[in-house]
């Protein structure tokens, strides 16, 4: 445990040590969507928010703090165990932290998709963010995939306080069976955010599959691409994906962009939002 945070903190350190060149290297290939990306990190990291930006994080941060409190009981019995967990230890442990919430939300504002996908709603908070950067475009649509009923219920109840449930549609249900009946509509996608199964497989199942599922430019963000050696080898083989334009690898997140228009194939940048 101690060796692999050592090896963490050497990473990032090592990334934000090139923080500067990658940028530099970044501005020379001047595409839209790479540019929004990293103007919603720089954004984050200098908290260079509005006051909508604002009040759109005090309210999904007040819910995590009431998520915090809570200490009912989530079963996983419909993952076949016997397993309880509090909601409170639920967002204490799985939840995304407050500034990967904020690049989200910045990245859904300044990126403007049609339709959203998240694989993983968990508590939904990622979700209250994503549906604060949205709520005013009647165009935009996000669907969030869950397997615990329990946790589909809170969510849904905090979602339907920010938009309207035709702006939001959380899929309840086991992977295996919904992701197969989504991947049969007729939906594309144009931002993607993949939190849900942490292994090798899955996490490449999703990409390859919903790689037919988008809108071009697409951006996927990837939770978690350090979480385990698997993941680590995950993020290897998607980076190196034949599709894929660019990759900025964040340790934490891994962003992929999918642009037909961009010439460009496999060009991989390294930089830090936090620890």
């Amino acid at each position: 445990m101690i060796q692999k945070k050592i090896r963490k903190h050497l990473s990032i350190f090592r990334t934000r040590l090139n923080q500067k060149k990658e940028l530099e290297r970044i501005s020379r290939y001047n595409n839209t969507t790479l540019n929004a990306i990293v103007a919603s990190l720089s954004k984050v990291k200098s908290a260079d928010f509005t006051d909508e930006d604002h009040q759109a994080f005090q309210n999904c941060e007040n819910y995590r703090t009431e998520l915090l409190r809570d200490e009912t009981l989530i079963s996983y019995e419909i993952f076949g165990s016997d397993k309880t967990a509090m909601i409170k230890d639920i967002c204490k442990n799985a939840a995304s932290g407050k500034k990967w919430c904020a690049f989200l939300y910045l990245l859904s504002k300044k990126t403007n998709p049609s339709d959203i996908l998240e694989i993983g709603t968990n508590l939904g908070i990622s979700g209250c963010y994503v549906l604060e950067s949205i709520k005013k475009d009647n165009m935009a649509r996000f669907i969030t995939m869950e397997g615990l009923p329990q946790l589909c219920k809170i969510a849904g109840k905090q979602f339907s306080s920010i938009a309207s449930p035709s702006t939001y549609d959380i899929r309840e249900g086991l992977f295996d069976v919904t992701f197969p009946q989504l991947l049969k509509q007729d939906i594309f996608f144009d931002l993607l955010f993949i939190d849900g199964n942490h292994t090798k497989d899955a996490t490449i199942a999703y990409f390859k599959s919903l790689k037919d599922k988008i809108k071009p430019p697409a951006i996927f963000v990837f939770d978690d691409i350090n979480w385990s050696p698997e993941m680590k080898v995950a993020w290897e083989l998607i980076k190196n994906d034949s599709s894929v334009n660019f990759t900025i690898d964040l340790y934490k997140q891994g962003i992929v962009i999918i642009d037909e228009h961009e010439s460009e194939k496999n060009v991989q940048f390294a930089l830090n939002l936090a620890y």
